[in-house]
């Protein structure tokens, strides 16, 4: 997991470890997680991995916030203006408390059954084009620049990053959904890992969030699960984006529970933070659990 992880991952972060006569006590990782936006491109990583060890206590209350210390100074080298995490309860409050974390939000959780289509999904279906496999098409590559280039903050969806992030690695294995209008061309995509009875939608990405794209790549989605134990989908989005909206209106899907928070810690004080994390348009997939 952890070679995926850190060592085939296309990007580089800092991590940072605590040492105790030879002997490593602590880590504080990052995993390179570029950011994109209509604001440019900055180098970004989500703090993944931090730990102690239980018998470092006997070292004093200082070595978690000397990690993190050390963490924040090493991604401030590297240009890194926040970092942002997934924490669960429990973590939020200490890293609110010992590590300068700022409270975005719950993580936005939706979810639907996957049901049987009605008689306007089974006629939408037939004129879908859609490719289904394990990776990603070249027709991708005419999408990019569009999802890149919308306002807020998104992680990297180039064809190489998200070749690297779904490919099988421990126990995750991802079925990639292309749509494609006319002329070959991605209109969007979803990457889906099914659990139990859960279809996980660990990323989805619609060329354009008000036009029928969406619909149309729900459908085959639904499509693509046919003869799997499914029975639900789930998807992670910010309570605040569009895409949350007209799920929420238009596709039968209802919020869910929270078992996350999505935070930030600003490290440039001339950068907005608090704003960016506000904008930033996350999914499953920023979570490397997922």
């Amino acid at each position: 997991m952890w070679e995926w992880k850190f060592d085939r991952n296309p990007h580089r972060a800092p991590s940072a470890v605590a040492v105790h006569d030879g002997v490593v006590v602590g880590h504080y990782g990052g995993w390179a997680m570029p950011y994109r936006g209509a604001g440019g491109d900055l180098p970004g990583c989500a703090a993944v991995d931090v730990m102690t060890d239980p018998a470092s206590r006997a070292l004093g209350g200082g070595l978690f916030a000397g990690l993190s210390e050390a963490f924040c100074s090493l991604c401030r080298e590297a240009g890194i203006p926040f970092y942002f995490g997934f924490p669960n309860e429990r973590h939020r409050l200490v890293g609110e408390r010992k590590a300068g974390y700022l409270p975005v939000e719950p993580a936005g959780l939706w979810s639907r059954p996957i049901g049987v289509p009605g008689l306007k999904g089974r006629l939408r279906r037939r004129f879908l084009r859609m490719r289904v496999g394990e990776e990603f098409s070249p027709a991708h590559d005419a999408l990019v620049e569009g999802l890149h280039g919308r306002p807020g903050w998104r992680t990297d969806r180039s064809r190489p990053t998200l070749s690297w992030r779904f490919a099988p690695h421990a126990e995750a294995r991802y079925r990639v959904v292309e749509l494609l209008d006319r002329g070959a061309r991605s209109r969007g995509y979803a990457v889906v890992r099914v659990v139990h009875d859960r279809a996980l939608l660990v990323d989805l990405q619609a060329r354009d969030e008000d036009s029928g794209d969406v619909a149309d790549l729900l459908e085959a989605v639904r499509a693509s699960l046919e003869g799997t134990p499914a029975a639900r989908m789930e998807i992670r989005a910010g309570s605040a984006s569009r895409l949350a909206a007209r799920l929420a209106a238009e596709f039968g899907f209802v919020p869910g529970e929270a078992d996350c928070h999505f935070e930030i810690r600003p490290l440039d004080p001339a950068f907005d933070a608090p704003a960016a994390g506000r904008a930033f348009d996350y999914r499953y997939a920023d979570h490397e659990i997922f």
